[in-house]
């Protein structure tokens, strides 16, 4: 198996297998179980297999196969230059949008800064970018949930503007410089990983009362990862006497009746059986930082 080196030159779609044909696991649901998730644009990859079309890739985000026409192969002298560029000076975009040539970028796509910028004129729906990362204090990371609101809930990112529940937290955590890994178990463990190495606060909220983790949680602040069986929020703040969670959602149900979401959104915590997702949460974790 020969190593080759490349970068995304489209929002690749990384499925577990090499193929497009839809796969429905079961009835009414309306996702694709063999859509991983979605490179961003310049993201850089390991290319490790190529036959009949498809590529096997690895990037920091994800793994899996993807059309060959989503990938540029370069060398690894170019792949390295690459990457230090990025190191060296970035932009990254907290607003997702589409230039007038076609072209989306993704919240959390990371970008290095060229010397003479292409003539990127668009009005309306143009991506945001800045050449930093936000600084990670309350006041912005309110203001970044705020430019997420309303991003279509997407299984795998299958969607180009859309994104699933873990998907969102790492485009929103992204835009402060920190990469967490792609799907909920994974960033749970990262949460514990730096808690270990005191770069983060971590709570197991496992068997504890409702009004225990409500506590937890808000001494912990805004922007604090919330872990439940099946899904993945941030906290977003106290509010009216309530907790508010900014998360992406597909459906709740209440009282018996399916309610359609489908994108995200700032709200209580849901209904969830009995209860609400508060009592089902298992994790919360923040990475350690002043906020303001």
């Amino acid at each position: 198996m020969m190593l080759q080196y490349g970068i995304a030159i489209q929002n690749a779609c990384v499925r577990t297998e090499p193929t497009m044909e839809p796969l429905r696991k079961y009835r009414g649901d309306v996702w694709d179980r063999r859509q991983e998730s979605r490179l961003n644009v310049g993201e850089p990859v390991l290319v490790f297999r190529v036959e009949n079309g498809w590529m096997y890739v690895c990037s920091d985000s994800t793994e899996g196969y993807v059309k060959e026409d989503g990938i540029f192969v370069c060398t690894k002298r170019y792949y390295d230059d690459y990457t230090e560029q990025i190191g060296r000076r970035y932009q990254i975009v907290i607003k997702g949008g589409r230039y007038k040539d076609g072209q989306y970028f993704r919240i959390g796509t990371v970008l290095p800064v060229l010397e003479k910028e292409r003539e990127y004129i668009c009005r309306g729906d143009a991506p945001v970018f800045v050449r930093r990362y936000l600084p990670f204090t309350e006041r912005q990371m309110r203001l970044q949930m705020e430019r997420m609101l309303g991003i279509p809930y997407s299984w795998g990112d299958e969607r180009i503007d859309g994104m699933d529940c873990s998907s969102t937290v790492r485009a929103f955590y992204a835009c402060f410089g920190l990469f967490l890994p792609r799907n909920s178990e994974e960033q749970r463990s990262c949460g514990k990983t730096l808690h270990m190495m005191k770069q983060a606060r971590y709570e197991d909220l496992s068997g504890l009362s409702a009004e225990r983790k409500a506590a937890i949680i808000a001494s912990m602040g805004v922007g604090t990862v919330l872990h439940m069986p099946g899904h993945v929020m941030l906290f977003a703040g106290e509010r009216e006497g309530f907790l508010w969670i900014f998360h992406n959602c597909d459906t709740y149900v209440m009282d018996g009746t399916e309610y359609i979401v489908r994108k995200s959104i700032i709200s209580k915590f849901l209904p969830k059986g009995d209860a609400t997702y508060l009592e089902y949460l298992t994790a919360a974790w923040i990475p350690c930082a002043e906020k303001k």
